[in-house]
């Protein structure tokens, strides 16, 4: 199932990831995980495809794609869209794909900014350590870092996590001022967010939603279960980093909680299931149309957060599996006992 530098910025992103572990603890995740032995290793695939040798290109194919398996195939359909490697002309788009400079261009300033990719790789380990140590049967996906000059972020297939690092460059990153991206989506470029978003990747591999009954209140719990999830593989990690909030957008919701859920309930917008009421509160947004302009986009999805760590309060002999396993939304706030 597919899911879809210079120095100085290197330095930031370093002291970035160190401000992964300072957000507010949620003790009720504090696990011991020290008899946990998980190293995770970035793979750059990024670096093996710009860097073959396209004398001997059928032979270096043949080898990515048995390195790289299902990952190889997404990368080539649905990421850059040159078909698959079976298909007769497939190694003359690969080779254009290679050789165009804008495209090598950004590989190589990517390049720069993720030479050393060993505290990213500790930060990935850590969420992993946890991730076994609440699904001790389970098998960590491989994470595979690729360049596809900025056409996808993230993906998950099997047990696979394709990571687009060129999508996490920083916010004040010359490419996507010129590419127009707004400001909202820039400010969610950092890399300091890149574990943050590989683990709610992961999460909707594992939890694909359960549209039987698709509407705004089930939505919003949905990505509250993942938000959840990730705040469990990451105990330390603060709601700001999480949902990818500023600091006046993370106050905003905290101010207005209550506000939020009267008027989701009086305008009857909770149980609605029109397709644009539920991409106004759930998705990417400069601020949540229903709100004032100071919300941030995606408040709800706060709110629906909210709703499950009420749920988890009253619930508290609930593992972390079985709480992500609770697929009848309304039966989750009713159990919740949610009143802000």
């Amino acid at each position: 199932m597919i899911m879809m530098i210079p120095v100085q910025r290197t330095i930031l992103f370093i002291t970035g990831i160190a401000l992964l572990l300072c957000g507010c603890k949620n003790n009720s995740f504090d696990v011991d995980i020290s008899g946990v032995d998980l190293s995770i290793k970035l793979e750059r695939f990024d670096q093996d495809l710009f860097e073959m040798d396209q004398d001997t290109m059928d032979a270096a194919i043949g080898a990515m794609y048995s390195q790289y398996g299902d990952f190889f195939d997404v990368f080539n359909v649905h990421v850059i869209s040159i078909g698959q490697a079976s298909s007769r002309r497939y190694s003359s788009y690969l080779s254009m794909f290679i050789n165009d400079p804008t495209n090598r261009e950004v590989y190589e300033y990517t390049g720069q900014i993720y030479s050393n990719t060993s505290e990213l790789e500790a930060e990935l380990s850590d969420g992993f350590r946890h991730y076994l140590y609440h699904y001790p049967d389970s098998v960590p996906p491989r994470v595979v870092a690729y360049v596809s000059r900025f056409n996808e972020g993230l993906f998950t297939v099997g047990h696979f996590i394709g990571l687009g690092l060129d999508q996490y460059l920083g916010s004040d990153c010359e490419y996507y001022q010129q590419m127009g991206t707004p400001t909202y989506l820039a400010q969610k470029k950092e890399p300091v967010r890149v574990p943050v978003d590989v683990m709610y990747a992961w999460a909707t591999q594992l939890y694909p939603y359960n549209d039987s009954l698709d509407n705004v209140l089930s939505r919003m719990i949905y990505h509250g279960q993942l938000a959840w999830f990730v705040g469990a593989m990451y105990p330390e990690l603060g709601e700001q980093l999480n949902m990818g909030f500023t600091d006046d957008q993370m106050k905003w919701c905290r101010n207005n909680e209550k506000q939020m859920w009267t008027h989701l309930v009086e305008e009857k917008l909770l149980f609605s299931s029109e397709p644009l009421n539920i991409r106004k509160l759930v998705e990417d947004a400069p601020y949540t149309n229903f709100y004032t302009s100071e919300s941030p986009g995606r408040a709800a999805v706060w709110q629906g957060w909210q709703i499950v760590n009420a749920f988890v309060e009253r619930n508290p002999k609930l593992s972390v599996q079985e709480v992500m396993s609770q697929r009848n939304y309304q039966e989750l706030l009713r159990h919740s006992g949610y009143n802000p």
